[in-house]
């Protein structure tokens, strides 16, 4: 089966390598320009580079969203092409009039495809639409090293939400957490280590526990006069995390709870507290 790439930014640009590596002939590197076209191919080490919407057998479109349904309507096919998007939030539905029709999205991020492709073995990828396309694509998966996860028709935007918790969220906790560092007066740099190390162990301690047992903390022990203190250094020296750490808080007590190790007295004392400091009665 040849594999057609059509939009080779990162995400393009790194399946299209995972592709090459398992063993696919790649076909039609695709980007807006020849020029970027043929730096794509010469990442992933093969492929024919161009400018206009040519597929194989399975094509796999890494465009932006809003560009999917243009695209999808333009492309030239060969008889029975699966079409897949890697959208994280639409269906096939956005693909018509093509068929088979699928959607591909990886939940890893392609901030730097070279490595992207060196730690995708085991990643889990999202995969949904026609039955002939969701059996193409998951075979497609499990051969570049990942893990087929199957989303409810009709629930993909609440699955991607999910994964932009679990990602980019996590992006703008440690910035935010970075601030706090170097407010206490930490090096930029020396913060970033810190605080990617105890990030990276948290993720270890789900990934061998689970969830709610992985929690720790302040909060999870019931430690009401830290969080206080917490709260009133915020208010002094960076108001505006104030709400942003209450808010997270109010959902760690109920996390806590739920592992079964906060009392119900302490969890009251904890979330009035937080309540108080992110501006609720």
């Amino acid at each position: 089966m040849r594999v057609a790439i059509i939009g080779a930014g990162k995400a393009g640009r790194a399946l299209g390598r995972l592709a090459r590596r398992a063993g696919y002939a790649i076909g039609p590197v695709v980007c807006r320009t020849r020029a970027h076209a043929e730096a794509a191919a010469a990442f992933i080490g093969a492929g024919e580079p161009g400018a206009e919407p040519i597929g194989a057998e399975l094509t796999l479109l890494a465009v932006p969203d809003e560009a999917i349904p243009r695209v999808a309507a333009s492309l030239k096919l060969p008889p029975r092409a699966v079409v897949a998007h890697t959208c994280g939030t639409h269906g096939a539905a956005v693909l018509r009039p093509c068929r088979p029709a699928g959607a591909l999205h990886p939940l890893r991020s392609f901030a730097d495809p070279g490595r992207a492709v060196e730690a995708f073995r085991g990643t889990f990828c999202a995969v949904d639409g026609d039955p002939d396309a969701v059996r193409a694509l998951e075979a497609f998966v499990r051969r570049i090293g990942g893990r087929p996860l199957r989303v409810r028709s009709g629930r993909k935007a609440l699955y991607h939400a999910g994964a932009v918790f679990a990602s980019n969220y996590v992006v703008a906790v440690l910035d935010a957490a970075l601030n706090l560092f170097q407010r206490a007066g930490l090096a930029r740099d020396e913060a970033v280590e810190a605080l990617a190390g105890l990030a990276g162990g948290t993720v270890a301690n789900v990934r061998a526990v689970g969830l709610p047992d992985a929690l720790t903390g302040p909060i999870e022990r019931g430690d009401a006069a830290t969080v206080g203190r917490h709260l009133d250094a915020l208010r002094r020296h960076a108001p505006g995390l104030t709400e942003l750490y209450a808010r997270l808080g109010r959902r760690t007590v109920g996390i806590a709870r739920a592992k079964g190790t906060l009392g119900r007295s302490a969890a009251g004392r904890l979330q009035a507290a937080l309540a108080a400091a992110e501006g609720r009665r």
